[in-house]
C-alpha cells in the first residue's frame, strides 16, 4: 500500500475523504487540513506534501519558474469557486459606488498573485472594461506569507501595473480607515469591517456579479486544484487517475451527505442557482473546464504574471488530458 502525505482545506466536497469514508484505491493519504494562503505558501517553501490543494494562479506563474523544488503537475480537479473577492470593502469617501468606479482607485488584496483576484481582474475586465493598470494594487501578506514575494513579483513586477508592497499587514486597515486607501478585501486582509468608514463593494454577497459573469463567460471561475509530485506520477502511472477517481467519489458522497454542497453560494437560497449556475458546479475534468483554465492562463499573462500564456495542457497529468 502507497502511503502518501495529503493537504487539503476544510472542504464540504473533500470531507468524505478527509475523514477516511473515501479510499482512493492502492494508496493511503495522511491528510492535514489548514488554510489555503497558509498552506500555498508553506507549500512553496517547504514542498512537503505529495498531494495537495493548490492555487491556480500561482501554478500557473511556478509553471514557468525555474526553480526545481517546484516540479509538480495539476490533476484536473476543481472543487472551490473563487468567491473571495467577493468580500471586498470600500470607504466611504472613496467615491467607489459599483464595481466600475474601481479605476483610478486603490485595492488592498492578500496577494496581487492570489486567484480570486486573478478571476476579479478577468471579471471586471469582461463585464467592465477595467483593467488589471486601470488599479493600484496594494500587496499586504508580508515577506514569507507572500506568495507574490515567494514568486519574486516584489523584485520583477508586471510592466505597467502599480503594486505597493506593505511592511506590516495591519497597516492595511489603518490606511483603508483614513481612506487612504480605497479598497479592501476583508477576507485575506484584517479590515475592521463594523467601521462606519467602510461599506461592501457587493451587498448582496456578489450574487448578481458572479451571475452576470456566468452568463457571459459560462462558467464560474474556480479558485484551486489539485497538484502531486511528478515523480510520483512517473513513478506510480496508475495514482493520477487514483486520485481523480477518489475526489470525485467524495464529492458526489458528499452531495449524497447534504445537498448545498452542490452550490457556489452555500448559505444562499438554492431555488435560484440550479437555473444560474447548473446543477453540478464542481465539474471534473478538462473537457467541462477547459474554457475557464484557457481564460485563466490568458489573464494570468494580462495580469503580468507570467512570460506568456500557459500551454493549458501541459499543465496537467497527460492521463487525464482525456478527462
Amino acid at each position: 500500500m502507497l502511503k502518501l502525505r495529503g493537504a487539503f482545506t476544510d472542504n464540504p466536497r473533500v470531507g468524505p475523504l478527509l475523514d477516511g469514508s473515501i479510499q482512493p484505491r492502492d494508496c493511503e493519504i495522511s491528510w492535514e487540513a489548514g488554510d489555503m494562503g497558509v498552506m500555498a505558501a508553506r507549500h512553496m517553501r517547504e514542498d512537503a506534501f505529495d498531494v495537495f490543494e493548490f492555487s491556480i494562479s500561482d501554478y500557473f506563474a511556478i509553471s514557468q519558474r525555474s526553480d526545481t523544488r517546484w516540479d509538480w503537475v495539476g490533476l484536473p480537479v476543481f472543487l472551490s469557486k473563487a468567491l473571495l473577492q467577493l468580500n471586498t470593502w470600500v470607504h466611504v469617501s472613496s467615491g467607489i459606488e459599483d464595481v466600475p468606479d474601481l479605476k483610478g482607485k486603490s485595492l488592498a488584496v492578500g496577494d496581487y498573485t492570489m486567484t480570486a483576484f486573478l478571476w476579479f481582474r478577468a471579471m471586471v475586465d469582461a463585464l467592465h472594461g477595467v483593467k488589471p493598470q486601470d488599479i493600484s494594487w496594494v500587496n499586504c501578506r508580508v515577506g514569507e506569507h507572500s506568495h507574490s514575494t515567494l514568486l519574486g513579483l516584489q523584485d520583477n513586477r508586471p510592466p505597467g501595473v502599480s503594486i505597493t508592497f506593505l511592511d506590516r499587514l495591519e497597516m492595511a486597515d489603518e490606511l483603508f480607515q483614513a481612506g487612504k486607501i480605497d479598497a479592501a478585501c476583508a477576507t485575506a486582509v484584517p479590515i475592521d469591517t463594523d467601521s462606519p468608514n467602510v461599506r461592501p463593494l457587493f451587498p448582496d454577497g456578489g450574487h448578481a456579479f458572479v451571475r452576470e459573469f456566468r452568463q457571459a463567460t459560462g462558467f464560474v471561475g474556480c479558485n484551486h486544484t489539485l497538484l502531486m509530485q511528478r515523480r510520483l506520477a512517473e513513478e506510480y502511472p496508475w495514482l493520477p487517475e487514483a486520485l481523480y477517481e477518489a475526489f470525485e467519489r467524495s464529492k458526489q458522497e458528499a452531495y449524497r451527505r447534504d445537498p448545498s454542497a452542490r452550490l457556489v453560494f452555500p448559505k444562499a437560497d438554492p431555488s435560484w442557482q440550479t437555473d444560474a449556475f447548473g446543477s453540478d458546479s464542481y465539474l471534473p475534468g478538462l473537457a467541462a473546464n477547459r474554457a475557464m483554465i484557457t481564460m485563466g492562463a490568458q489573464q494570468s499573462f494580462r495580469d503580468g504574471l507570467v512570460t506568456s500564456i500557459p500551454n493549458v495542457d501541459s499543465l496537467w497529468c497527460a492521463s487525464l488530458l482525456g478527462t
